[in-house]
């Protein structure tokens, strides 16, 4: 599919038809201050459950909230919402969950000053973790299937696609997201060198692409990026420290990484650096595709919530 240059190999597109498409293989805050007088803070409790009436103590109108907005605060703290909960429902527990809150006022502005002292390198990631909910228990398959569909890729935008069985180095190429089946957690993409086919992929299958934002990747840091003149992503090693710029709206940004790329050596042994557009530049799928529950230690976290 993809031109290649400096011996590297052609990626391969195997299982695609000309006719629809087909099916890859499966791989794929004890606080200082509170907000309520009740002790459903601590366990995220409070959230109302089914409840449809609004508390009358809280002064934000959740109700205005697009649903992700409110399904990310949900999943943040671990409040317990029906699978078939409507948005009006899901109002009325972030904000129940909001009033009964306990809020350790320390900590809450030292976090926002570190993260805006230190920027970039206090990763959103981590940032995340540390603050997230979590009492001990890994997630439903119901809150880990929604959380997907929240940050599944849109109709029509570009991404990573892994469209081969193995993990040789170029599986991953450059394509365009047709469909996202939100039951199945499953893709229909165009590989981007030849859209007369659609390829269905598994979730773990597909990569959103960077923004140039996320100050992900520091220097010595093991990722994939597209190889120069191709449409498909290799392993690569950032080889210096990427460099912020401001946009046209006053944000900052990366626009390109320096990377090394694995097997990439000249006739004199030596490794080029290459620039690659930050957009081309993706974490390595274990990076990528991780789950925070599954990396907390139960034991710590139960201690935590008593």
């Amino acid at each position: 599919m993809s031109t290649t240059t400096s011996g590297k190999a052609e990626a391969t597109t195997g299982g695609t038809t000309g006719g629809g498409p087909t099916t890859a293989s499966g791989r794929g805050f004890g606080g200082k201050g509170r907000r309520g007088g009740s002790n459903a803070g601590k366990t995220g409790g409070g959230s109302g459950g089914t409840s449809r009436s609004y508390p009358r103590g809280v002064g934000l109108d959740f109700r205005k909230l697009a649903g992700l907005t409110l399904l990310s605060y949900i999943d943040h703290h671990g409040v317990q919402v029906r699978a078939e909960a409507p948005p009006s429902e899901l109002a009325v527990a972030v904000a129940r969950h909001f009033e009964h809150m306990e809020v350790d006022e320390e900590e809450c502005i030292g976090g926002f000053l570190e993260r805006l002292e230190k920027g970039s390198s206090v990763l959103p990631t981590d940032y995340a973790r540390r603050t997230a909910f979590y009492d001990g228990h890994d997630q439903s398959q119901a809150q880990r299937k929604r959380r997907r569909s929240k940050w599944a890729a849109r109709q029509g935008e570009q991404v990573a696609a892994k469209v081969t069985r193995t993990d040789e180095n170029g599986s991953w190429i450059l394509a365009s997201v047709q469909r996202f089946y939100s039951d199945t957690e499953t893709y229909d993409v165009q590989d981007e060198d030849d859209t007369s086919k659609l390829i269905r992929l598994p979730w773990s299958h597909v990569m959103r692409l960077s923004s140039g934002t996320e100050g992900c990747f520091q220097k010595d840091t093991d990722c994939m990026a597209i190889f120069p003149e191709t449409t498909s992503f290799y392993r690569a090693k950032v080889s210096k420290s990427p460099v912020w710029k401001i946009d046209k709206s006053g944000n900052p940004l990366v626009k390109e990484i320096i990377v090394q790329f694995e097997d990439d050596e000249d006739n004199q042994g030596r490794t080029p650096h290459r620039r690659v557009p930050s957009r081309y530049v993706i974490p390595i799928p274990q990076d990528y595709f991780y789950d925070e529950a599954d990396e907390v230690d139960p034991a710590v976290a139960t201690a935590a919530t008593k």
